[in-house]
């Protein structure tokens, strides 16, 4: 039998009550939305092992406008958290893919993005908290930190702590 847990998001007062394999279900599918949908990613997410897949594949350079999109940055600013120069990607047809690190670079700022719109229930809240500075990533602005996969798993970890409802 599933174990059963309850989510809240923090700006609604509404409880729901989903299942473990439910609850993992929507968020691999919201970071396939995030990444551009079925039009830039023909397979489904269901599971880790298809991230992996994915990032072995690469993702299409579209998908870094999508993310860029959701994060309210500039794809100059998306190049640079790739660490790749904006004229590179320019110069990258739209449906071409991207090498594996970058591939992965943009499915676990995905996660993020996943994650942040879960806890915050809008993109605009969500992108207001990127943008801000937070006392608990050493006063930076989380977007900053979307660079490296140490960033993220610092963001990630603080964006558990507030879906628990601890200060930070």
């Amino acid at each position: 039998m599933a174990k059963v847990i309850k989510t809240q998001n923090l700006y609604s007062k509404s409880k729901q009550t989903l299942s473990v394999m439910e609850e993992a279900s929507v968020q691999y599918e919201t970071m396939k939305v995030i990444l551009g949908g079925n039009k830039l990613l023909s397979k489904a997410i269901s599971g880790d092992l298809d991230l992996i897949n994915l990032s072995r594949s690469g993702v299409k350079k579209s998908s870094l406008k999508s993310l860029s999109n959701y994060l309210g940055i500039s794809m100059d600013k998306m190049s640079s958290l790739m660490h790749t120069s904006y004229r590179n990607i320019q110069r990258k047809d739209d449906n071409e893919l991207l090498d594996v690190y970058k591939s992965e670079q943009a499915i676990e700022v995905a996660q993020v993005i996943s994650k942040g719109l879960e806890i915050f229930g809008t993109k605009e809240n969500m992108q207001q908290w990127l943008h801000s500075n937070i006392i608990a990533l050493g006063d930076k602005k989380p977007i900053d930190l979307l660079d490296t996969s140490f960033g993220i798993r610092m963001i990630y970890r603080v964006l558990g702590r507030l879906e628990h409802g601890v200060y930070s």
